[in-house]
């Protein structure tokens, strides 16, 4: 059954946003019936999940019961039952799926292998997509459902740059496709290096065209910050002082920064890392308004309840552009601690492991690393809406086989010795 889930789950990712009925209010479509089966399927096999457990179970498990009170405390206990019952769809339902089923190196490699050949099928389309500025597969969604789901806004002058269309393919926006994109590229460029055959090229020209067409600055700092994290990977069991100071040295600047600065670190940081100067500017007014809010509503934010803006408010929408923020602004501080913890758990517990890892596993633990961690980061600049906040979480719990496949420490000994050996070099 959870094989079914796990297929069913990757093809209802690109199912387009189209392609839904109405519960009352609920909006129900296919990954939420199936990452509702895959909590059913949880709750039945509670030992085997509790077998498994570390802090980043109980991290999420703490996520889940904060935002139950924050819709309890903000709306009412109606609303914070189904809210909470959707949330827990999108962030354990999901986080369990890939951790109940990748299980293995094998599971691992087939589950990015499925969404990088079906995001390289969806090439050609966006390619027309962009240059013909006719949205093909939504239009065609649209036919089948009757239902107009997408922004009116993505077929305005908005979305283009100069003679290109800004490509959605699936998703309801081009942030979605190109973040999706981008974190599968690093598996893809990984594979390419190990085997060097010509379909692993085409899966990078391919993953490459895509991200192009969504002209989106989300997929570039993916790449720019994945560059980045190979310099992590590669020197931090040998130089993890070095990587510490620098961190602390970094938190040190930019708290200088925000105190120094009348726009502060995060204005600074969100105006230069977009393309467009006017997302730039309204990304950094959601920061400066909706932190009025978090500092009133530290503890259980303000859920669904609208948040501060100007008297042009209904100029500038009532979107936030930020995962980490808007988590903060709905849920308060601790539930932002708690679910950035839990990822850095995640990501250290694995990178303090990477160098124990046989080479055969090594560059797949290496990939979720550079995936991960760009995903954290570009979080602060964009919003995992709609499809991207299960991946998120699916990506989350998709590396919870690593510590099962390390080398004993006397192998790695033996392996490097051989290795010198190799090289002609004595060994001591």
């Amino acid at each position: 059954m959870l094989r079914i889930l796990a297929i069913l789950f990757v093809i209802s990712i690109f199912i387009p946003v189209e392609f839904f009925v109405m519960a009352g209010t609920v909006r129900i479509e296919t990954y939420r019936v199936i990452l509702a089966l895959t909590l059913i399927y949880a709750f039945f096999n509670f030992r085997t999940l509790l077998k498994r457990a570390d802090l980043t179970d109980l991290l999420l498990l703490g996520l889940i019961v904060i935002a139950f009170a924050s819709f309890w405390y903000n709306h009412s206990l109606q609303k914070a039952i189904e809210s909470t019952g959707l949330y827990s769809l999108e962030t354990l339902g999901a986080f369990y799926l890939a951790k109940l089923f990748i299980t293995t190196p094998d599971r691992f490699y087939k589950i990015n292998q499925a969404f990088i050949w079906i995001l390289v099928a969806l090439t050609l389309p966006a390619i027309y997509e962009a240059l013909s500025h006719h949205r093909i597969l939504h239009e065609w969604a649209e036919r089948l459902t009757g239902h107009l789901s997408i922004d009116y806004r993505l077929y305005t002058s908005d979305y283009l740059r100069g003679n290109i269309m800004r490509t959605t393919s699936v998703f309801a926006h081009p942030i979605l496709y190109g973040t999706l994109t981008a974190l599968f590229f690093p598996f893809a460029i990984l594979l390419f290096w190990r085997q060097q055959k010509f379909r692993q090229f085409v899966a990078i020209l391919g993953l490459s065209l895509s991200m192009l067409t969504t002209l989106s600055s989300a997929p570039l700092l993916s790449l720019i910050f994945q560059g980045f994290t190979v310099l992590l990977v590669k020197f931090w069991h040998t130089a993890r002082r070095f990587w510490v100071a620098l961190f602390f040295s970094g938190l040190a600047g930019a708290m200088l920064i925000q105190a120094l600065s009348n726009r502060g670190f995060f204005g600074i940081l969100i105006s230069y890392l977009t393309f467009n100067p006017n997302t730039g500017y309204f990304r950094m007014l959601q920061w400066e308004y909706s932190m009025d809010d978090i500092l009133d509503h530290p503890i259980l934010g303000i859920a669904h309840n609208d948040w501060t803006r100007p008297y042009w408010k209904d100029w500038m929408g009532d979107s936030i552009d930020s995962f980490w923020l808007l988590v903060t602004l709905q849920h308060g501080i601790f539930a932002f601690i708690l679910l950035l913890t839990a990822c850095l758990y995640a990501i250290f517990s694995v990178l303090n492991q990477v160098h124990r890892q046989h080479e055969t596993v090594k560059w797949m633990v290496t990939a979720w690393i550079l995936s991960f961690m760009s995903l954290i980061l570009i979080g602060f600049t964009v919003d995992y809406f709609d499809k991207l906040q299960p991946m998120f979480f699916f990506t989350l719990g998709a590396m919870s086989w690593a510590k099962y496949y390390l080398m004993p420490e006397a192998s790695i000994t033996n392996t490097a010795a051989l290795a010198t050996r190799k090289q002609g070099k004595p060994t001591t």
